[in-house]
């Protein structure tokens, strides 16, 4: 085997086994609830929900830390026979990086969700969802690479195209399920699972022969929410991934506080821990339609000592639109002989 064969096969198995092992991955979800479940698409109180997070990670370990940025709208579209049946649509754009080499992917989903609640007074309400789009896969910056012709001779060296050559695009088929529960008048159960890349979706190195295969993901995930007080309210919760024999398990305790004077401003705050991973800390606010959000992931692992305890810090933005529509008035004619 030739120098040239031998390097593309060893850069083929290792983006193979990058890019396998790759998905997008959040500390707090409830800015990025598409991803999390596509069933999660029109499950709202209002006309629009849009919103936005960012992710930063390893800044203090490597020089290109892994950035992750994801935007995402839905909306409650229409209604099935009656109230208690409605179509949501919803879409989801996403990227993500890491290194110098900018090795990385972004993908455009798109999802639908149907809901139904199978009482009046929406007691206990279900969704499945379906999420379906395109993902690419690619290094974006090969010239960071350096290999020993690039020191000899005062030209690039030409193995920099082999490693631009890690473009591909593949379709991705995600799907959900969700449950809601009223457990009383302020309290309520949400119970979730999702899977990802159930079409196990393949892509080659190089536009060649070779390939490799997007293993299954699954989620599972639930939350009660407590109102204990009238300013006050706790929600414990619990996240579990499982992918390519890699397991997630996260617990989180988030609470919400009224403030008295201003009346409409509500604080958010919470502690949780990702099992043998970080422990993770959360702040925010909910302002009339608005909710920001906060989250810092402190390494407890051995991973400590390479990045300082500096995990990964994320940004969130959620936005609530109701269009309040003009009611139709019938004008009573009434004879002036009555």
């Amino acid at each position: 085997m030739n120098n040239k064969a031998m390097l593309i096969s060893v850069l083929f198995f290792f983006f193979a086994f990058v890019a396998k092992g790759q998905d997008l991955h959040y500390t707090n979800y409830n800015y990025a609830p598409l991803y999390l479940n596509p069933a999660n698409t029109g499950g709202f109180n209002g006309n629009i929900r849009a919103g936005a997070s960012y992710r930063d990670q390893s800044r203090t370990f490597i020089g290109e830390a892994y950035q992750s940025t994801m935007i995402w709208a839905d909306s409650p579209v229409t209604f099935i026979f009656n109230e208690r049946q409605w179509i949501g649509l919803g879409i989801n754009l996403f990227s993500d990086k890491t290194g110098d080499l900018g090795f990385g992917m972004s993908g455009a989903m798109t999802s639908l969700a149907y809901h139904f609640s199978i009482d009046h007074n929406y007691n206990s309400v279900f969704a499945l969802g379906i999420q379906y789009g395109a993902i690419q896969r690619k290094i974006s910056n090969a010239m960071a690479a350096n290999f020993a012709d690039d020191f000899h001779g005062g030209t690039a060296s030409p193995d920099h195209q082999l490693i631009q050559d890690f473009n591909t695009t593949f379709s991705d088929l995600n799907i959900g399920l969700t449950a809601t529960f009223k457990l009383s008048k302020y309290n309520k159960l949400q119970l979730g699972a999702s899977a990802y890349h159930i079409n196990k979706p393949k892509y080659l190195f190089g536009g060649g022969s070779v390939g490799a295969t997007v293993n299954p993901r699954l989620n599972i995930y639930s939350s009660i929410e407590m109102q204990l007080s009238k300013k006050f309210q706790l929600t414990p919760a619990f996240y579990y991934s499982s992918m390519n024999n890699a397991q997630n398990f996260q617990i989180q305790l988030n609470a919400k506080s009224l403030i008295k004077k201003t009346g409409n401003t509500i604080l958010t705050y919470g502690l949780g821990y990702r099992i043998a991973d970080a422990l993770q800390i959360f702040a925010g606010a909910i302002y009339k339609s608005w909710e920001f959000g906060i989250s810092y992931d402190m390494t407890t692992s051995t991973a400590r000592l390479y990045n300082n305890t500096v995990g990964g810090i994320e940004l969130g933005v959620k936005k609530y639109i109701t269009i309040h529509r003009k009611p139709k008035i019938k004008v009573l004619q009434i004879c002036p002989r009555v």
